[in-house]
């Protein structure tokens, strides 16, 4: 005899295909850019390590000690400071230099471009021009930082597929960014809060209280979440020039009508 009481399993429904990236939501943005890291992960990891060689070698590491009142300081006592122990013009050209290259090798692998050597240099000394303000900007708050990106980072991709120019890859970045600039700042934005929560809890797990510990903890946490945010942002470029095109074909179609 059947048991009573107990309820057959649940059929799992098939998930809902995802929209096209003309329509893609910024949820659905993180959800392809996570779908992606997954089935790719042994390529998507290593663009990790630009951020965590910038965090190593830029980020003051260990606790400071405080002078106890009183008494006079000892050796031990002092502020942490970085490896490189420059301030934020350090900052600004090793992370535009390094930040650049691991954006490069992402829209490579989400496009599947192969672009030529003239190309590359373009969009990589473009890159390097474009990022070199977003560390004095993130220091206001980040949301300056992720609005300028939103404008002028498509840049990097623009001369990258498109094969364009300097000042046309300007042109067509501010175009990318026009057509739904609501979109790419969300979905910019989206991903650098994901990013920094969950490396925040990374982080505070991975940690003991030592200096070491501490170095190991961050370099981890940048190295397996950062890609997210190259990632996505290549995906993101592919949801703005979709859009882009789709907004073209609608206003070519009246005037062949008429």
């Amino acid at each position: 005899m059947p048991r009573k009481g107990r309820r057959p399993p649940r059929r799992q429904e098939p998930l809902p295909p995802p929209l096209p990236p003309e329509e893609r939501s910024v949820g659905q943005l993180v959800a392809e850019t996570i779908r992606f890291y997954q089935q790719h992960f042994f390529q998507t990891v290593p663009l990790g390590l630009s951020v965590a060689a910038l965090g190593q070698l830029t980020t003051p590491f260990g606790r400071s000690h405080r002078e106890p009142y009183g008494h006079p300081p000892s050796k031990d006592f002092g502020n942490p400071t970085s490896i490189l122990g420059g301030g934020i013009e350090v900052t600004m050209v090793i992370g535009a230099v390094l930040l650049t290259a691991s954006f490069i090798v992402a829209i490579v692998l989400v496009t599947g471009e192969r672009p030529a050597g003239r190309a590359f240099a373009i969009a990589y000394a473009l890159g390097v021009l474009v990022f070199l303000p977003v560390p004095l900007l993130a220091q206001l708050l980040y949301l300056p930082a992720v609005a300028y990106l939103a404008l002028f980072g498509w840049v990097v991709p623009v001369a990258l597929v498109q094969r364009t120019g300097f000042i046309e890859a300007f042109r067509r970045s501010f175009r990318l960014a026009r057509v739904d600039y609501v979109h790419a700042l969300g979905g910019l934005a989206t991903l650098v809060i994901v990013f920094a929560v969950i490396r925040i809890m990374l982080v505070l797990l991975l940690r003991s209280g030592s200096e070491v510990a501490e170095r190991s903890a961050a370099f981890l946490g940048d190295l397996v979440l950062s890609p997210v945010l190259f990632v996505g942002s290549a995906i993101l470029y592919l949801d703005q020039a979709a859009r882009l095109r789709a907004r073209s074909s609608k206003l070519e179609a009246p005037t062949q009508e008429a």
